[in-house]
């Protein structure tokens, strides 16, 4: 029997994935929640065999439970189902390990081969989406060529920007000083043509680099090598691979 936890902050549309879920006779809902922190709760208590999630719910969003998950090195399958086919969260989703895309207009069989497919550990991403999902990682890997004009020291830094650390924090993280780290700031935007921080911050993140391990910045950095496409560092298989 597969275990699954629903999460969805319609009852009416959680209420009826449940159904055509449970038409299959070896898939048994155990744990219904109507946002992230309540499938948190649920997949720590169920132990569920996948976890079938909205994107957009209050409280904790599909991206942030996924990462909680990750983070707190909570092993589950996924499933994300969406009314919307946003590029940059499909491929933010992929390099998070989420196996599974499927919208709310999609079929019940297209549902259930996703299912399937997560529960087996292989991908399935509704065909409507999947070209959005190649064009998205087209666009990152052209964006992360603009890494290779920064230098080893800058690119650490763009690094701890990403994870939310100031010009002090990053100063004691590469024990430098906090001057020397706002001018290795300054110079890294202006290689990359780029306004402020925050916009560096959201480079890291949409090309992969702010997920990889601080241990695997270090390699990148050490050996001014590129860094691992989204989905390596975990050892995860991006959506329609």
């Amino acid at each position: 029997m597969i275990k699954l936890v629903l999460a969805d902050d319609h009852k009416l549309f959680r209420d009826g994935l449940k159904k055509l879920l449970e038409l299959e006779s070896d898939i048994k809902v155990v744990g219904e929640a109507s946002d992230g922190e309540e499938a948190l709760v649920l997949v720590r208590e169920h132990h569920p065999d996948l976890l079938v999630f909205d994107i957009n719910m209050p409280r904790m969003d599909g991206v942030q439970l996924v990462r909680e998950l990750n983070d707190q090195k909570i092993p589950v399958p996924a499933v994300a189902v969406s009314a919307y086919d946003d590029e940059d969260c499909l491929a933010t989703l992929s390099a998070e390990g989420v196996l599974g895309f499927v919208l709310k207009t999609s079929s019940r069989s297209e549902l259930i081969a996703a299912v399937r497919a997560a529960i087996q550990g292989s991908s399935y991403v509704d065909p409507r989406v999947a070209g959005k999902l190649m064009t998205s990682f087209s666009r990152r890997k052209n964006e992360s060529d603009l890494l290779k004009e920064l230098t080893p020291r800058e690119k650490e830094i763009l690094y701890w920007l990403a994870q939310g650390y100031s010009n002090l924090e990053i100063a004691n993280q590469t024990v430098l000083s906090e001057k020397t780290v706002k001018n290795h700031v300054s110079h890294a935007l202006k290689k990359l043509e780029l306004r402020d921080r925050t916009q560096a911050a959201i480079l890291a993140w949409r090309i992969g680099f702010a997920q990889i391990s601080p241990e695997t910045m270090a390699n990148v950095v050490d050996e001014n090598a590129d860094f691992p496409s989204p989905g390596e560092h975990r050892g995860d298989r991006p959506l329609g691979s």
